[in-house]
């Protein structure tokens, strides 16, 4: 018969595929902080940047437009009292660097640059200027953009205007809009730290408690979380608490009972093997018949023996929190000794690992080796081999069988406490499917792992693997 199924555990789950990053809690946690930090810094730099270039040019025209009406009345008195030629009148006004004065006089122009003229001024501009609107306007003159600013004078057809050079305002709104984008550019990776800072207190009570539930499933029962006066903790930390504290209580009240049982068994157990043995020491004055039921009840006898060993050995694993008495051992010795006398000849030692030392609790190794051969005889046809080898940090024990093996979907029950094959037949079984389970929880105090594999001869292999004392 086929293996029972077997329970995965650290060490020789399946793998599976490892759940993307950003889809976990955290990571969307991240990514929503990030976002929502990216459209706030978005629409704070849009924000600023509105209000600095309106607040540079509102200032700069308003500044152009009262020089030029300052300018315009000096030209205007100058016409009326001096008698000054227009140009004369024109070189005497106060003008920023870069900027061109126009006076229009009965119907002439005159203007301080050479390469500025009445042809550059807007039609429309001129035009509101002479009607007696003063008016500015922002256009291209000379390859740049300048602001031209036109007051009428009091003459007839009379006006003034002045052309302001807005590179200096337009080299500060690179220099902004540069600083802007560099900003926007380094923006996202400090949002996804800053997102990724926020979102780990934030989650610290989630991560206090698979902390603690990974501690209890490896078998930690007094594992607890501690709230630290967070108040978002406290009131998971109570329930989770309380949740443990019954979840021990419960565990230890099992392993109690079951060695109470196995206890209160093992007197009754004791004097049916004593009477069995006054009548097998008369087999041979009993009917043919009653031999036949002598040897079942003999074998079923010998089960039940087994059971009870096995309740007591798990209610010492479960219900005492007893350490294992790890020490450095020689792999192979130890093997040896632990296989009965009729499977030693199935030992096959690596080169390699003839003198490999593990860290191991003698007492379970012993119980782990036992379990595995005689997991192999009832469920497998019978041990093929026992292999010992090694790796660079594990030492390693193999134990091959003759049986069908175990198939992969069934590979997370076989070592689950009275797991057995798929038909449940208890007496095809041969056991009551305690010894894999046994494996485990020996193993587990070693800090070392199982694994349930296919044998190259065909059947199954289960592989004890057990850190090296040197690794």
């Amino acid at each position: 018969m086929s293996h029972p199924p077997p329970r995965a555990h650290d060490g020789q789950r399946a793998t599976r595929p490892r759940a993307v990053r950003w889809r976990s809690l955290r990571g969307r946690a991240t990514v929503l902080i990030t976002g929502l930090v990216l459209v706030l810094s978005a629409v704070t730099t849009v924000a600023v940047w509105t209000a600095v270039s309106q607040y540079l040019l509102v200032h700069r025209q308003r500044s152009a437009v009262a020089q030029a009406s300052a300018n315009a009345a000096q030209v205007e008195r100058g016409l009326r009292t001096r008698g000054l030629p227009a140009p004369d009148l024109l070189a005497q006004l106060p003008r920023e660097s870069g900027s061109t004065s126009l006076l229009l006089q009965r119907g002439e122009w005159t203007t301080t640059s050479l390469t500025v003229g009445a042809d550059d001024l807007p039609t429309g501009l001129r035009r509101a200027v002479v009607d007696g609107s003063a008016s500015s306007q922002r256009v291209e003159v000379d390859g740049g953009v300048a602001l031209v600013v036109g007051v009428p004078l009091a003459g007839i057809d009379d006006a003034y205007f002045e052309v302001f050079g807005l590179g200096d305002l337009d080299r500060t709104f690179r220099a902004l809009s540069t600083g802007m984008l560099a900003g926007a550019a380094l923006l996202p990776c400090a949002a996804l730290l800053l997102g990724r800072w926020l979102a780990r207190p934030a989650l610290r009570p989630l991560e206090e408690v698979s902390t603690a539930a990974a501690a209890i499933a490896a078998g930690d029962l007094g594992a607890r979380i501690e709230p630290h006066g967070d108040p978002l903790l406290v009131p998971l930390a109570t329930s989770f608490n309380g949740t443990a504290r019954a979840l021990e209580r419960r565990v230890l009240a099992d392993a109690r009972f079951a060695a109470d049982v196995a206890h209160e068994l093992r007197t009754p157990l004791t004097t049916i093997t004593a009477a069995l043995a006054i009548v097998q020491a008369r087999r041979e004055h009993l009917p043919e018949d009653a031999r036949e039921g002598l040897d079942l009840l003999g074998h079923e006898l010998d089960r039940f023996h087994r059971l009870v060993l096995d309740l007591l050995e798990i209610s010492r694993s479960s219900g005492d929190g007893t350490l294992a008495a790890v020490e450095g051992v020689l792999l192979p010795d130890l093997v040896e000794r632990s296989l009965p006398e009729a499977a030693r000849h199935l030992l096959v030692v690596e080169p390699e690992a003839r003198r490999v030392r593990v860290c191991a609790d003698k007492r379970r190794l012993r119980q782990v080796v036992v379990n595995l051969v005689e997991n192999a005889e009832q469920h497998g046809g019978g041990a093929t081999r026992v292999t010992v080898s090694c790796t660079a940090e594990h030492g390693l024990v193999a134990v091959d069988d003759a049986g069908p093996g175990v198939p992969v979907g069934d590979r997370e029950r076989v070592f689950e406490r009275f797991a057995r094959g798929r038909s449940g037949d208890r007496a095809s079984t041969g056991g009551a499917g305690l010894g894999l389970s046994l494996v485990v929880r020996h193993l587990e105090a070693m800090d070392a792992r199982v694994a349930v594999t296919d044998s190259p001869d065909g059947g199954a292999r289960f592989v004890v693997s057990l850190p090296r004392e040197d690794a």
